[in-house]
């Protein structure tokens, strides 16, 4: 079995949970999804067999580096400043990493740890994502 490890439980996590969810019992998934608000975790996962809500400080290094290294992949959906953290414990304990947030100077000083231990960090590579939305609406009303 396959863990994923997803920080954040936002608004922004619902789809991807609900994806993660569905294809669990056919890709063989457990899911953490780790929020600050643990309520919130247990909602968005609904009782699922494939899932474990939890919940701790995300500035504890010990409780993030004891999920992190149970992890086959990371997903961090958390606010981009806390995503280097993440990062930082994701190449100490040789995970992959996915995250929405842009890539910044701190992620960019850690290109050559992230390539020397040959792993994949994938992160935003859209417009902004007002302009993402504002396009597409002028796509949705050139069709209308």
């Amino acid at each position: 079995m396959k863990t994923i490890l997803l920080f954040g439980a936002g608004k922004s996590a619902t789809v991807l949970i609900d994806y993660l969810l569905a294809q669990a019992p056919v890709e063989n998934w457990q899911v953490l999804v780790v929020d600050a608000n643990l309520e919130l975790a247990k909602m968005k996962t609904a009782g699922s067999v494939y899932a474990s809500p939890l919940s701790f400080d995300i500035n504890d290094e010990t409780e993030r580096g004891r999920y992190i290294r149970m992890a086959d992949i990371v997903i961090s959906l958390l606010p981009p400043q806390l995503h280097i953290e993440v990062a930082r414990d994701c190449i100490r304990l040789r995970k992959n990493l996915l995250t929405a947030s842009y890539v910044d100077e701190a992620i960019r000083e850690l290109s050559t740890a992230i390539k020397d231990n040959q792993l994949f960090f994938l992160y935003e590579m859209g417009l902004d994502p007002g302009i993402d939305h504002m396009s597409a609406m002028q796509l949705i009303d050139q069709i209308h």
